[in-house]
């Protein structure tokens, strides 16, 4: 791939990621029943964002150390604070939000770039693909596969479990990438050889569109896939699509005895 394609892939993000921010925000405040007046933090808001978003696209690929969707949830600490002093109460959140994002106390930032909007998931997911491509590109091929990983996608405790079980048993290394921006960073130092993706997962297209592109062999799960399923996920990069009780077997399957 060349830079050329890359650059015009961030550059869609930022503008995509900036339109998006204030009528995100105003929604998530709707979905909250918040009724207080965030104009000004929603301005500062924007303007850090779009600051942070340029700076970020003007730094070279390999030196990004942020996603444009970590820089975007960062962003929302200008409402946050208006919340704080306006004494709206803290929200009630999972503890797989809370360790994700400890600072978003009022649930204002988005999990995924699919909340953020439709053209901003769009812009974000072409983006994933452009930078796994770079990376593969880059990269040599024996350093990308210098060890045999497996990386999995979930919050679901017990799926993880049922992965680490049977990699660790075969001497397989297993990487658990919570998020896009983890699944970003993760990608420029290796790319597992398999991967495995909950559907439930809140950033499972990007997840799966990324992994694709970089050359992992992904497997998608769900409860009870139907075609319709089938054919979106694999249209999105996925080379299975398995229902959940099949997981484990699927895996052992895939994994070698011995790694």
């Amino acid at each position: 791939m060349d830079i050329p394609e890359y650059s015009a892939a961030s550059a869609a993000v930022v503008d995509a990621f900036v339109a998006a921010y204030p009528g995100y925000l105003q929604r998530r405040l709707d979905e909250l029943g918040v009724e207080v007046d965030v104009s000004d933090a929603t301005r500062q808001g924007t303007e850090w964002l779009q600051g942070e978003l340029g700076q970020w696209q003007r730094t070279e690929a390999a030196s990004q150390r942020r996603g444009p969707l970590q820089i975007f949830q960062t962003a929302l600490a200008f409402p946050t604070a208006a919340l704080q002093a306006a004494g709206v109460p803290v929200a009630r959140r999972d503890a797989g939000a809370i360790s994700a994002l400890p600072g978003d106390t009022h649930a204002l930032a988005p999990a995924s770039s699919r909340e953020i909007g439709e053209e901003a998931w769009r812009a974000h997911v072409a983006w994933g693909v452009a930078k796994a491509k770079l990376v593969a590109d880059v990269v040599p091929a024996q350093s990308a596969q210098s060890t045999v990983s497996v990386a999995v996608v979930t919050m679901d405790q017990a799926d993880r479990a049922s992965v680490h079980l049977v990699a660790t048993g075969r001497g397989v290394t297993v990487h658990h990438w919570r998020n896009p921006g983890a699944i970003e960073a993760g990608l420029q130092n290796e790319i597992p050889r398999w991967s495995v993706v909950d559907a439930t997962h809140a950033a499972a297209d990007e997840a799966v569109g990324a992994l694709a592109a970089a050359g992992s062999k992904v497997a998608l799960y769900m409860e009870e896939p139907d075609d319709i399923a089938m054919a979106r996920w694999m249209a999105l990069g996925a080379g299975t699509v398995l229902p959940r009780q099949k997981l484990v077997a699927v895996l052992e399957s895939w994994l070698p005895l011995q790694a």
